[in-house]
């Protein structure tokens, strides 16, 4: 059986997978501000801002799109909804 971190993680793969494919049809480059948005609309990640756009440039590079790092920081730390940390 596996461990319901094992399934979020695999479900934010196949999330960001179809993300990318998406914009590969019609564009050639990824905005980590706009993965951002469409991704938390679907899915509220545990993981830190930062990592998700790292897992999305590291996916859109692969499949040949250039990144555009446009998302702002939010101010010192990362956000990660509430009642999603250890």
């Amino acid at each position: 059986m596996q461990q319901p971190d094992d399934i979020a993680a695999r479900r934010l793969g196949i999330l960001i997978e179809q993300y990318v494919e998406a914009r590969k049809k019609r564009y050639d480059y990824v905005s980590t501000e706009q993965a951002y948005r469409a991704i938390r609309q679907v899915l509220k990640p545990a993981i830190p801002d930062r990592e998700l756009d790292d897992m999305v440039a590291s996916l859109a590079v692969k499949n040949g799109l250039a990144v555009v790092f446009d998302r702002q920081a939010k101010s010192s730390a990362d956000h990660v909804p509430r009642g999603t940390r250890p």
